[in-house]
């Protein structure tokens, strides 16, 4: 009842999705963030995870940005598992790790003799993702000749496979991340405005790990808790030296960087807790000002911790509302 090409498409497609399922759990499983049974306490990431909440019924484009390691695949997945589509493929494409040569077929697959090598039909990730969600990983790193070839699969939903002249119509939700900082990229001419306003229909900008230092301790316990289990082992408390150090520490490779170190410190560790010495990181040390610097320095962050209000920021220094004007304006703040 079937033609062999009706058949070949189906083995096909059914061989790429298992492939596609496997790098995706692989990927997961290597990732190693929290997108479950962690609650933030940094303002802004409990914002972030309503707009999640909020963003995630609909089919709304997504666009994350943060630092490399700050955790942008997590949320896109985290997207994707509270939609509607979640029963449908959550698909990736990492834009800088495909070359640049493959990155076409890649997305929208090819016919048989479509070019040199293209020995059978393959399908794009386009095509897969399908009823789901298709994750544009650095997404500001994609040639700019195909930027323009994506913006008119957002906008019409369909494409052509590499060798064929057939529109294929798909129903994707389009989630991007990048690490870059967008308007300088579009100012470069790396990456085009439209697309940009396209994808940017909800935006989402990760903090750093370093900015949401609240949160250090409890990602640690997470993640303590989380390889424990994958060890088989019991699990350990962080010793208050180690959680002193994890707080000095300004982690430039953000919340990947603080698993890498919690599983490096569950293997090596032989005490009955996490120590400082288990962590293998060097804090950084504490930043030594003149006297005048610092009182400069606490009484506008005092300023500022109080709304701007100079009588509550003197009763909090303990100083008179005089004193504080007086040493505002020899700061040549106004008073």
């Amino acid at each position: 009842p079937f033609s062999l090409d009706t058949m070949e498409a189906i083995v096909d497609k059914a061989d790429e999705h298992h492939r596609l399922v496997l790098e995706n759990r692989q990927l997961r499983a290597k990732e190693q963030l929290p997108s479950q049974g962690f609650d933030a306490k940094n303002p802004k990431m409990q914002q972030i995870f309503k707009t999640i909440s909020t963003c995630a019924k609909t089919s709304a484009s997504v666009f994350i940005s943060g630092e490399s390691g700050s955790g942008k695949e997590v949320i896109a997945s985290m997207i994707h598992e509270r939609s509607l589509r979640k029963k449908h493929p959550f698909i990736k494409v990492n834009c800088p790790a495909t070359p640049e040569s493959l990155l076409e077929s890649e997305f929208f697959g090819h016919e048989k003799g479509a070019f040199t090598g293209a020995e059978k039909r393959r399908l794009g990730r386009f095509e897969l993702a399908h009823k789901g969600s298709l994750l544009l990983d650095e997404i500001t790193e994609m040639p700019m000749h195909l930027q323009s070839k994506l913006l008119r699969v957002i906008q019409e939903q369909e494409f052509e496979r590499l060798g064929s002249e057939k529109s294929i119509r798909v129903d994707i939700r389009f989630i991007a991340t990048t690490n870059r900082n967008i308007e300088e990229a579009i100012q470069q001419n790396l990456f085009r405005e439209d697309l940009f306003y396209r994808l940017h229909v909800i935006p989402i900008q990760i903090p750093p790990l370093r900015e949401r230092r609240e949160d250090i301790i409890d990602l640690a316990n997470y993640f303590i808790a989380s390889f424990s289990t994958k060890m088989g082992q019991r699990q350990k408390p962080l010793s208050p030296l180690a959680k002193k150090y994890l707080l000095d520490y300004n982690f430039p490779g953000n919340v990947r960087e603080l698993s890498n170190i919690i599983e490096r410190a569950l293997t090596l560790s032989q005490e009955k807790e996490i120590t400082a010495q288990d962590l293998s990181i060097q804090p950084k040390p504490p930043k030594i000002l003149p006297l005048k610097e610092w009182e400069k320095t606490h009484i506008l962050d005092t300023l500022a911790a109080m709304g701007e209000s100079k009588s509550l920021a003197a009763k909090k220094l303990g100083i008179t509302e005089k004193t504080l004007r007086n040493k505002l304006k020899s700061y040549g703040k106004k008073t």
